[in-house]
């Protein structure tokens, strides 16, 4: 009997001798502190680090991505649109308005616009208006908006593009779900902080924490921006021909004939403009030129009278 007892009591000690060491070793992995998911007493901090390791370790894994329910936070897929446009058009005052008041209609703005051109350069040649612009649309308005681009002028291309940031946005909901409860547990565990020493690790933690909610937070605004609103951006070129798509051997033979008439054209027009430039140094030029020859005929005569004057002076007499 007394040696059941001995080996009941030994098997006793053992458990508690390993129950003990795996709890040394859960502190030791998490930078000295020991956290029960049952909620125990046993939050009593240590030394700094346990929360980001924990957090990092569980966020980082793919059950940590569900809910209560094994159900993603963030249901329904998150999708970004942005699309491409190159527009020329033969009224560039009128086209533009179209655009602008097509964003407006659709609820949209203007992120950005760079535009240039409606002059006339140094050599006389006009360059032709042109811009572009960024701009962002509801993503409800955005299929009909990129249909209704025909109105603008004569589009020339049109390229659109999705992305699905599903993962990286249920990856952000995760980590914010995350930090707001180690948030949460920090704020707890300084109301039990029983030293400055404990307080303070506690609050350098909490700081690190709110910034990192902060930085998610900041994140998952802009995803929601994107999903919100497609962006389009637009180049509108203002030209003297619209370019047309030739079918048959006919279409491009009129459109070959007409480009050599038209070119030949721009050449008469960029010729005449070139002598009206250079008019004015034509003229100097000629002025300097003639006053040249005179100079020269000038000169050339006064030579030759001296050359008579010489020749009279040296050859002798004749003798009666």
């Amino acid at each position: 009997m007394k040696k059941i007892l001995a080996l009941i009591m030994l098997a006793v000690l053992c458990v508690s001798l390993v129950s003990c060491g795996r709890r040394k070793e859960a502190s030791d992995e998490y930078g000295g502190y020991y956290y029960d998911p049952a909620g125990s007493d046993y939050d009593l901090p240590a030394e700094s680090g346990f929360y980001n390791s924990y957090n990092e370790s569980k966020s980082d894994s793919a059950e940590y991505h569900t809910g209560n329910t094994g159900t993603p936070l963030s249901t329904g897929l998150k999708l970004t649109y942005s699309a491409n446009i190159d527009i020329e058009t033969l009224e560039y005052d009128k086209s533009l308005q179209a655009i602008l008041d097509s964003i407006q209609k659709a609820g949209g703005f203007v992120s950005y616009r760079n535009e240039g051109g409606g002059y006339t350069s140094d050599y006389g040649s006009y360059i032709r208006k042109w811009v572009r612009m960024e701009c962002r649309v509801p993503s409800g308005s955005y299929q009909a908006f990129l249909d209704g681009s025909a109105e603008f002028g004569n589009v020339t291309g049109l390229t659109s593009s999705m992305e699905d940031i599903t993962s990286q946005y249920v990856d952000t909901e995760a980590r914010l779900s995350s930090l707001n409860a180690q948030r949460e547990r920090l704020t707890e565990m300084m109301k039990k902080a029983e030293t400055v020493s404990d307080l303070i690790q506690i609050e350098a933690q909490l700081s690190e924490t709110i910034y990192q909610i902060e930085s998610y937070t900041a994140r998952k605004n802009t995803f929601d921006n994107l999903v919100a609103y497609s962006t389009v951006t637009i180049s509108l070129e203002e030209v003297s021909v619209v370019t047309h798509q030739a079918e048959t051997f006919w279409d491009r033979l009129l459109a070959t004939i007409g480009d050599s008439l038209r070119d030949f054209a721009d050449f008469l027009e960029n010729l005449l403009l070139s002598a009206i430039y250079l008019l004015p140094f034509a003229v100097v030029l000629a002025v300097l030129t003639v006053i040249a020859v005179k100079i020269i005929k000038k000169k050339k005569t006064k030579k030759a009278a001296q050359a008579a004057v010489v020749s009279d002076v040296t050859l002798p007499k004749k003798v009666d």
